[in-house]
């Protein structure tokens, strides 16, 4: 296995390129992944052919798996090529002009505002972890955060009186994201139970803990929604399922696209157009239940 190119790609994207953790941990994987493939195959990846690469591509696909998987595969290693292209470790990419395999997306998971409803206010207040959860939630429908960001956000990056919160997304790019009256209210409740965990550890500067009163981690975040879903009588519970809710309510209710986005944090609009197709489903449904002639 070429670890020295691997290594000095996964370098180069962390350093020169500003990658997140998340990025750089998903493409080491892949070049894990296809290695391994290789390796077989008796063969390097610094070494692979085009129609070797084309051959991984419909080896992934015979496995089962996601396309979206497929498809961040083909991103990386078109960058990893690239990169030893223009570090001159190998003559020329072999992905060089490739065709990129199509992306199919799917639209993502979203609670209607009903159900939405029933899961903040089924959460059961009246012992410290359900305050604590209460303020998690009511923050990540009220701000469409990333799990990433939720569970790095800094008690100093709520602006109490400009009633704010500041996100560092991906690649450390800065948003201010409004919070509305329920979040600021919940996290209020919360505050005091914060300095209780805490004990004599002041100086922890995260936002959300675990109950033994340190940072909360992914996975920590990921039972917390899992267990307020369930609470609630809401399957296929995931941290991003309030994000895309958040997004698609605000654009159910007119907000222009534009806002969307930067709330979000998508460098791209046509990330946060993906929200539209279910916008659109939901008017095709309204139309099809209320139109005399549908």
């Amino acid at each position: 296995m070429p670890r020295e190119e691997i290594l000095a790609f996964l370098r180069y994207y962390r350093v020169e390129k500003n990658a997140s953790a998340h990025t750089v941990r998903s493409y080491s994987g892949d070049l894990k992944r296809i290695s391994l493939w290789a390796l077989d195959k008796k063969k390097e990846i610094t070494g692979l052919s085009r129609a070797e690469l084309l051959d991984y591509f419909k080896w992934m696909r015979q496995e089962g798996y996601a396309p979206a998987t497929i498809y961040r595969n083909y991103a990386s290693l078109k960058e990893f090529y690239a990169f030893l292209a223009d570090e001159e470790r190998i003559a020329l990419s072999p992905m060089e002009k490739m065709d990129s395999p199509k992306r199919l997306r799917t639209l993502p998971e979203v609670l209607s505002e009903e159900q939405t409803e029933r899961l903040l206010n089924g959460i059961d207040i009246s012992q410290p972890k359900g305050i604590r959860n209460k303020a998690i939630l009511e923050f990540m429908y009220a701000t469409g955060a990333r799990a990433s960001e939720v569970i790095t956000v800094e008690t100093v990056s709520v602006l109490w009186e400009y009633e704010v919160v500041r996100l560092l997304g991906k690649g450390n790019k800065e948003r201010f994201v409004p919070l509305g009256r329920y979040a600021l209210e919940s996290l209020r409740n919360y505050s005091s139970i914060r300095e209780g965990l805490l004990g004599l550890r002041h100086a922890e500067m995260k936002l959300f803990l675990n109950m033994r009163g340190r940072p909360l981690s992914r996975s920590g975040l990921w039972r917390i929604v899992k267990e307020c879903f369930e609470a609630a009588g809401l399957s296929r519970a995931h941290p991003h399922t309030l994000r895309h809710s958040f997004a698609t309510h605000l654009l159910n209710h007119g907000a222009d696209i534009r806002y969307v986005q930067e709330m979000l944090g998508h460098s791209d609009i046509s990330t946060t157009q993906i929200y539209t197709h279910i916008t659109d489903d939901e008017l095709r449904r309204a139309y099809r239940a209320y139109h005399p002639r549908s």
